[in-house]
């Protein structure tokens, strides 16, 4: 009686919060592929495409992560954007990760590592990295339109994000929708130097990274110790955004100050900040803070990295659409195993010609449910 008891609670609590019929709240797939392709023909920028192995659905939300380094190091292939991309593929997703250009591909060798001194060279580095990102978007919808929607996404749910730089880069492209939304909140001379950027880089918010012609809108935005440069930026039409970040990191500010809380230069506005402005404009949001922490703890601890993965799976699971999966759940059901029992509502073994809700429990643990009429 006790076992059943338990099965009950297991069961109803699957009921209860499953909207999804099961997909990504948790790891259903054992396995991914990754393909690689150019994104960007313009500047000669690939990513990394992870799809989870053996599954049909064709509609399916996609996550772009794009990784950490400054603006001065790292790629596409950094082991924290790896997991983020391989656990949120298993649970169902379609995600990728970018590489997009660093400092020395826009201001040189030499000024690579010191351009955040710089204001017109700050803003040259993360608008042009903004540029990329919003290509990588539209990547997407161009091969919806194009090529037959080869990767199987819903193009009106494509989330993006990423740790660090990368949060910076993502944040921008889901929050800043015009050059006049960029500079409002800036002094004159700031003001006048992004001007003369944009016009350097297409002369539109869109830029000149490549797929023209598609959205590069998102509908939600993750960020890993990331930043906004000024919070006016967040309003009332913004889109969902998550927040993971130590208040006590001293690259990116938790709260808004200069990179490396250093007032002298540029000013961010970290997760700390943001979150205020956020709930203050009714936006749906969350923010996970590491006490104590510096930056990107969880870049070095497999315990705060499930925290931050638990954490963001939840926030995006409960903000996403779901569509009605009857129709898939049948070749959904192959890729799960074999069933071993089923029940109905109140943990009873089900008899044949049963009408109604039915729970069927499979040799790896997980559990479905379907409402049948016969």
């Amino acid at each position: 009686m006790k076992k059943n008891i338990y099965l009950l609670a297991t069961l109803f609590s699957t009921f209860v919060l499953s909207q999804c019929d099961g997909r990504y709240e948790m790891e259903i797939f054992d396995q991914v592929d990754v393909s690689t392709v150019t994104y960007s023909d313009v500047h000669n920028l690939s990513m990394d495409i992870y799809q989870p192995v053996g599954d049909t659905y064709e509609n399916r939300p996609v996550i772009i992560f794009a990784h950490g380094g400054t603006f001065i190091f790292g790629s596409k292939n950094n082991p924290t954007v790896v997991e983020l991309c391989e656990t949120f593929a298993k649970r169902g997703y379609v995600t990728a990760s970018i590489n997009y250009r660093l400092a020395n591909d826009i201001v040189g060798l030499f000024e690579q590592f010191t351009f955040y001194t710089n204001t017109e060279r700050a803003y040259e580095v993360v608008l042009n990295a903004m540029m990329d990102g919003k290509a990588a978007v539209r990547y997407f919808r161009k091969d919806f339109a194009e090529n037959g929607n080869s990767y199987g996404i819903d193009p009106d749910q494509i989330w993006a994000g990423g740790n660090s730089a990368g949060g910076v880069l993502f944040l921008h492209v889901g929050h800043v929708q015009s050059i006049d939304e960029f500079i409002l909140p800036l002094d004159e001379n700031r003001a006048n130097i992004a001007n003369s950027v944009f016009s350097s880089i297409g002369g539109d918010i869109e830029g000149n990274s490549g797929n023209p012609g598609y959205s590069s809108e998102i509908s939600g935005v993750i960020s890993l110790a990331g930043a906004l440069h000024r919070s006016e930026y967040v309003d009332a039409n913004d889109v969902p955004s998550v927040f993971a970040h130590g208040d006590a990191d001293g690259v990116v500010p938790y709260d808004c100050n200069g990179f490396q809380n250093n007032p002298s230069f540029d000013q961010l506005c970290g997760g700390g900040a943001l979150i205020n402005n956020f709930q203050f404009s009714g936006i749906t949001s969350d923010l996970l803070t590491f006490p104590g922490d510096n930056h990107c703890p969880w870049d070095s601890d497999g315990s705060k990295m499930n925290q931050v993965i638990n954490f963001v799976s939840d926030f995006v699971y409960q903000n996403i659409e779901c569509e009605d999966q009857n129709s898939k759940l049948d070749d959904f059901i192959t890729i799960n195993g074999d069933i071993i029992s089923q029940y109905d509502m109140l943990g009873r073994t089900i008899e044949d010609n049963y009408n109604g809700i039915i729970f069927s429990v499979y040799k790896n643990g997980n559990v479905t449910k379907k409402y049948v009429v016969k």
